[in-house]
């Protein structure tokens, strides 16, 4: 497979933006002419019940199923899309997320055959989000951005993706554990205070302070609903947990867990200068959103494959990581699709939540080698962010 990528035609940007574009063409002609989006339908009228002092949060059945569940900053921000005509907005969506995502990776600093792994590896994953006209490439694109700005020393540029993100989908405040690692916290806290007053008051444009008010009433009650929902109708880790020791496990009790543990990875004080540190806190913070998010569906796990290559591109490369990887593209990547064969993906898959499975082994495998000590070969060394060809543990880079 690795071979694969190191063909000149595959390893080329433009034949790999090509297909991208392809892909969200036909994901955009098909939903715009045939299928339509239900999603985008929840978007999109938004922006309408928001200037009409309608609540954004009520059912809407001449309109969309299922509710609006995300910030009413979040019509505010996508108001030049919501303001035109449905289908072109439509069609210029999926673009919108591909592109972001796209140019995410493109600004890791990564090499560049690492880059053509990301772009072949995370593609099925991103059409998938692409069809369900989802935010969640955008999602993980905000955590990278966020981890650019740390590593630049731009907090306060980390902290308007930070809270951008949380405006769309709340567990992407997950990426503020990044700074820790880094200098200028005091600015980093208080350009997030800024942030957060800002896109929170950004809907005034088309509302009232008392509509706004209670706007931000209603979405903290839907967020309580949605939360304390069928704890079936998830593909998680409490899903996981729920099938194999208990259905009365609690979800606060398994995300406070997980919150230690991955507090624990902190203890490392000695390593936040090596990059491979870095970037394993960046793979385990894209996929602690999705695993531990309670009511996460198949379309959001784009976010936490950005993480898994993220960790493949520094990971000791052992069988156990090779097998690792592996096992999440057959069950994470490949399983919604037609390529899996049916019957296992719903006598087992889907059952199972073994879509899920993978990743949070994966997060374990990452928790496990942040919390091992530096390797002797690490050195601090004042060069260029740059991680290393053979993606071993003994790189090591200051912060620029």
């Amino acid at each position: 497979m690795i071979d694969f990528f190191k063909k000149p035609l595959f390893s080329d940007f433009r034949f790999i933006f090509a297909v991208y574009f392809v892909l969200t063409l036909f994901a955009s002609v098909r939903i715009v002419f045939w299928e339509g989006s239900n999603n985008y339908s929840i978007f999109y009228y938004s922006l309408e019940h928001l200037i009409n002092n309608q609540s954004l949060y009520a059912e809407y059945p001449q309109q969309y199923s299922d509710h609006y569940h995300y910030a009413p900053t979040f019509a505010a921000l996508f108001s030049p899309i919501f303001a035109l005509p449905y289908s072109v907005g439509l069609f210029l969506w999926h673009f919108l997320f591909t592109g972001v995502w796209v140019y995410a990776i493109y600004k890791l600093p990564l090499t560049h055959q690492q880059k053509v792994f990301a772009y072949w590896f995370g593609v099925q994953e991103l059409f998938t989000s692409l069809v369900n006209s989802q935010t969640n490439p955008m999602i993980a694109a905000l955590s990278v951005f966020a981890f650019l700005s740390f590593e630049k020393k731009q907090p306060f540029w980390a902290a308007f993706f930070i809270m951008l993100g949380f405006n769309v989908k709340i567990y992407s405040l997950v990426a503020a554990g990044l700074f820790i690692l880094y200098p200028q916290k005091l600015k980093f806290l208080a350009s997030m205070v800024l942030w957060t007053i800002v896109l929170a008051v950004l809907p005034l444009l088309f509302a009232t302070p008392a509509e706004l008010y209670h706007q931000y009433e209603l979405w903290v009650t839907q967020l309580m609903i949605k939360s304390d929902g069928d704890i079936w109708a998830n593909t998680s880790i409490h899903r996981l947990i729920h099938l194999s020791i208990s259905p009365t496990v609690p979800t606060a009790a398994i995300i406070g867990v997980g919150v230690v543990i991955f507090c624990t990875t902190y203890l490392r004080t000695s390593r936040y200068r090596e990059y491979t540190y870095r970037i394993l806190m960046l793979a385990s913070v894209l996929i602690f959103q999705v695993i531990f998010n309670p009511v996460a569906e198949s379309p959001t796990y784009i976010t936490a494959i950005t993480g898994v290559v993220c960790w493949w591109v520094v990971s000791p490369r052992t069988t156990l990581d090779r097998v690792l990887l592996i096992s999440c593209f057959v069950l994470t990547v490949l399983s919604p699709t037609d390529i899996f064969p049916p019957y296992l993906r719903k006598t087992f898959v889907l059952p199972y939540a073994l879509k899920a499975l993978p990743c949070v082994l994966i997060w374990f495998r990452i928790v496990w080698l942040m919390l091992l000590p530096a390797p002797p070969t690490v050195t601090d060394q004042s060069v260029h962010l740059q991680p290393g060809h053979g993606g071993t543990l003994g790189t090591s880079t200051a912060v620029n």
